[in-house]
């Protein structure tokens, strides 16, 4: 038979109540890990309309106060630093109405910056959505930092592409990059 325990009633109820918290905290993390965002995401805006705004004139329906703020880094997100970019090639074409060639109908490419909520974005600049992840990368430090994870492909209206776009790149606040897509003609990669 085990001896009497020494710990009072009161210090009993302490352990007891710390050992619960711990569980609530860990029961809460795991349903958050698990809670993650569907590859394509879409919004709830209706059919897009042009809308005047304070920007000017914006197809689909201009955001409410609550919806004007994007989420902003929480304590569960960390912005990790982001390696020098790579000079490319080409012209530089971030935030470029025209592209000089024919472009993909509908769609836009779009980089969020770190922490930043692609759905919380769609709603926020009255995208009709969806957005789907334009790199098929898994999440780690290095994905995240490198920005691997924040590209998505945006269905926009036919004919706001570029206005868009525009538009977008005056945030950089929530938009890292964006840009128009040129059209597929054919022919061999080479």
């Amino acid at each position: 038979m085990n001896p009497p325990s020494k710990l009072s009633p009161r210090l009993r109820l302490a352990m007891v109540a710390s050992l619960a918290a711990i569980v609530v905290v860990l029961a809460t993390a795991i349903a958050l890990r698990t809670a993650a965002a569907p590859f394509a995401i879409t919004s709830p805006t209706a059919v897009p309309s042009p809308v005047a705004t304070s920007a000017g004139l914006w197809v689909g329906p201009a955001p409410t106060m609550n919806e004007a703020r994007t989420r902003r880094p929480s304590t569960t997100c960390r912005v990790l630093r982001t390696p020098e970019p790579n000079n490319p090639p080409h012209a530089p074409v971030n935030g470029q109405p025209s592209l000089g060639a024919p472009i993909r109908s509908g769609v836009i490419l779009v980089q969020t910056a770190q922490c930043r909520d692609i759905q919380a974005v769609l709603v926020k600049y009255g995208l009709p959505g969806p957005a789907t992840r334009y790199v098929d990368v898994l999440e780690s430090d290095e994905t995240i930092a490198n920005g691997a994870t924040r590209w998505y492909l945006v269905e926009v209206a036919p004919g706001t592409e570029s206005a868009t776009v525009v538009e977008l790149y005056r945030h950089p606040e929530d938009i890292e990059y964006v840009q128009l897509l040129p059209q597929f003609t054919g022919g061999a990669a080479g």
